[in-house]
């Protein structure tokens, strides 16, 4: 559970941890209210112990630091490359940073590793930058707007912070479809690389570029193939004997489930082809068939990528 209080002129957020009665706090300090000397939790608890009704409190870590919205002009300049905090900085407001810093290390690792291995030509590297940096400033911007909302000063802004806010955000919660929506945002794992040179066609509800989405099979789930980081192939239904050759062949791995109706709902195709990258996202969407082996042979030779496990 969050909670979140919202007052005139402060907000202040608590977020429970795993330990029992352990909880984080992140709240503001106006710069006219800092004492001539270093800030303690002393300065600030009055309000969030007592606003809160949190009953005694026994501070572990204490820390402030300044908010900046900012991002790189560039996540590649010749053989460096930027990620996680020294490409993207922004407010805790969503709480973003750690999750999008270990989504830029997941996709420039597998690539790098790739091309030290011989895997893949290093023109693979060029789709580092503009698979993350797009994503990075949609969520600065966003960032820092709902920082702003919560930090803005005025009378406007007090009304919309105390009244608005308080009145529609529980009755907004209360809807599975936003929570979804919520859910997915947070976790990020509705980021998609629609237009990466890494991503061609759609099937289903599935565009190339998604995120391979989750889903329970008989005994397992569709995720526990993906711990091997590789480049493999998934069929939910059944591959023909062209695929499964194709596979074969060139070592890759195959993965078939059984079809079940309700995958329909996760937007995946019977009989369909994904190809999934070693970062679990969907490289190649066709809808099988008598030319899917062709198009995967395709695919990898355009890429100049070698498709080894």
């Amino acid at each position: 559970e969050l909670h979140i209080d919202i007052e005139d002129v402060d907000f202040l957020l608590v977020f429970p941890l795993k330990g029992a009665g352990d909880l984080r706090m992140v709240g503001l300090v106006h710069e006219h209210e800092k004492p001539d000397r270093e800030v303690t939790f002393d300065d600030v608890k009055g309000r969030a112990v007592d606003r809160m009704q949190l009953g005694d409190a026994k501070v572990n870590w204490f820390s402030t630091y300044r908010v900046h919205h900012r991002v790189a002009p560039r996540f590649r300049d010749g053989r460096a490359f930027l990620l996680g905090d020294a490409a993207h900085v922004h407010s805790p407001v969503g709480g973003q940073g750690m999750n999008t810093g270990i989504g830029d290390a997941v996709n420039l690792a597998w690539k790098l590793a790739a091309v030290l291995k011989g895997e893949v030509d290093a023109a693979v590297l060029d789709t580092y930058e503009p698979e993350r940096i797009a994503f990075a400033r949609r969520l600065v911007e966003t960032t820092d707007r709902g920082f702003t909302i919560v930090t803005r000063q005025g009378p406007l802004a007090r009304v919309v912070r105390t009244r608005l806010v308080p009145a529609i955000a529980p009755a907004v919660f209360r809807l599975a479809a936003m929570r979804r929506f919520f859910f997915r945002t947070v976790s990020q794992i509705n980021v998609s690389y629609h237009d990466s040179a890494l991503s061609e066609g759609k099937t289903g509800a599935i565009v190339a570029g998604d995120r391979l989405p989750w889903i329970k099979t008989n005994g397992s789930d569709n995720f526990a193939p993906l711990t091997s980081m590789s480049w493999q192939v998934h069929v939910y239904g059944s591959a023909t004997r062209e695929v499964t050759a194709w596979c074969a062949r060139h070592d890759l791995p195959l993965h078939v489930f059984a079809w079940r109706e309700d995958y329909v709902a996760a937007g995946l195709a019977r009989d369909a082809l994904y190809l999934v990258r070693p970062d679990t996202y969907v490289a190649l969407a066709e809808p099988g068939g008598a030319d899917a082996a062709a198009t995967l042979e395709r695919y990898f030779a355009e890429r100049r990528i070698k498709p080894a496990a």
